[in-house]
């Protein structure tokens, strides 16, 4: 499977609750940030991916960071900008 793939099967099994938040963010940033080709993706998927890098690099599961604000993520934004970034992409496939 190559990242692209990795990335789709991620974002899938995820919206479908397959995989805990904190284990999905660590896989996306490290497929996305470091492993995938940016090459491969359209700029729609680019465009979208980015975004939710963009949530899912600030996530933390810790009241304590949680309470510094505009500072981190929750799980509830990381799954509804999960919902966005899915519907656009897999509603299209």
């Amino acid at each position: 499977m190559d990242a692209k793939e990795q990335l789709y099967y991620l974002l899938d099994q995820y919206y479908k609750g397959n995989y805990a938040t904190d284990v999905f963010t660590d896989e996306f940033n490290r497929i996305f940030d470091l492993e995938i080709d940016y090459e491969t993706l359209s700029i729609k998927e680019y465009g979208l991916m980015r975004e939710l890098s963009g949530v899912t690099g600030r996530f933390s599961k810790f009241e304590e960071d949680l309470k510094i604000q505009n500072a981190y993520s929750n799980e509830d934004e990381v799954k509804k900008k999960v919902c966005e970034v899915y519907l656009n992409i897999f509603t299209e496939i």
